[in-house]
């Protein structure tokens, strides 16, 4: 696909976006929208839109459903063996407005840069379909994130080479975000958010703190166990429980008046870093500011490790769905009991 083609992909979805924040148009127009949306493959996009559209909308969600119905459906049947499924693997930074967003407005916001950007943002499997794009370990509200992670399902592949999406994506997101690189995966990689281990980041100490925090950093990381309070039940009911936090702590080192520090990421949980300086300091949480996280390491894929397992699974699972697709030629001959069956070409 040529650059001009590309660019001018996702304009049917711009306008019925457009639209949506207008108000319903005149019957005539909006069939001639819903039409072209239909040929591009825009129409759960295009639904998904509506999800925060109001009850005048509600006679176009009704004609969407069963087409929308359809699709995922078809979807489900060819997800695995779909030849033409990219996994694409983007790392990004979220600063200002953008880490001011919980994660599934952050999630929804670089879905929609992929899609104005003219690229071929699979939808979900969901009963009700989102586009395919996940993140990483969530970022706390409110803190930078330097190097995060995110993997999107393409229903193709993009047209050009990965190392040029950057430039492609990052002129329709909004301030604050910014995809760094991207690559792609195998489909049968692991989920980004599983391969997350350990998250690094610094903290702009206030200089009224600074002497309070060096020598209670020091003692915290020559201890052997540190416990901290924490919201959760006990014994079945809601209250104050102690954890254990030391051993979530991986490194600790100061330049200057900034601490950078490390936390693992255990079974998809992590320590939040504001709680946790504040416990170690014994101050509020609150007065914990500036934090940032620089980024998240990940683990290698046992996946990818042993892609001689996935492989071939795949690739006779797309085997098997061409012979059925393609029907069989066996011919059944029906005769009394004692007589054989016989196979024919």
């Amino acid at each position: 696909m040529d650059e001009a083609t590309r660019d001018s992909a996702p304009a049917p979805l711009k306008a019925f976006q457009a639209m949506v924040a207008a108000g319903p148009p005149e019957p005539a127009v909006l069939d001639l929208l819903l039409e072209k949306l239909g040929l591009e493959g825009q129409l759960e996009h295009a639904m998904a839109l509506l999800r925060q559209a109001g009850p005048d909308w509600e006679p176009v969600r009704g004609r969407l459903r069963a087409e929308v119905a359809r699709s995922r459906v078809r979807r489900m049947n060819r997800w695995q063996t779909d030849p033409n499924r990219k996994t694409l693997r983007l790392r990004f930074s979220a600063s200002g407005p953008a880490c001011a967003q919980h994660p599934p407005a952050l999630a929804a916001q670089l879905a929609r840069a992929i899609l104005d950007a003219g690229l071929p943002l699979a939808m979900g499997l969901e009963k009700v379909p989102r586009p395919a794009l996940h993140l990483g370990h969530p970022l706390p509200l409110g803190v930078p994130g330097l190097g995060e992670w995110a993997d999107a399902v393409l229903s193709q592949g993009a047209g050009v080479p990965p190392a040029d999406l950057p430039g492609r994506i990052n002129p329709h997101a909004p301030a604050g975000l910014a995809v760094l690189e991207a690559s792609i995966v195998p489909n049968y990689a692991s989920p980004v958010s599983d391969l997350c281990r350990s998250a690094s980041w610094t903290w702009a100490c206030p200089p009224e703190l600074l002497e309070l925090a060096f020598f209670a950093t020091a003692e915290f990381m020559a201890a052997e166990r540190f416990e901290m309070e924490k919201a959760g039940k006990t014994g079945g009911h809601k209250g104050v429980k102690r954890v254990e936090i030391r051993s979530l702590v991986e490194a600790m080192a100061w330049r200057g008046g900034e601490l950078a520090f490390a936390t693992r990421i255990a079974s998809g949980q992590a320590p939040n870093p504001q709680k946790l300086l504040g416990a170690i300091l014994g101050v509020d949480p609150a007065a914990v500011t500036g934090l940032v996280r620089t980024g998240l390491a990940l683990a290698e894929d046992p996946r990818l490790l042993e892609a001689d397992r996935y492989e071939p699974k795949l690739h006779n699972m797309f085997e098997d769905a061409v012979l059925l697709d393609a029907g069989s030629h066996i011919r059944i001959v029906d005769g009394d009991d004692d007589d054989p069956i016989i196979l024919g070409g």
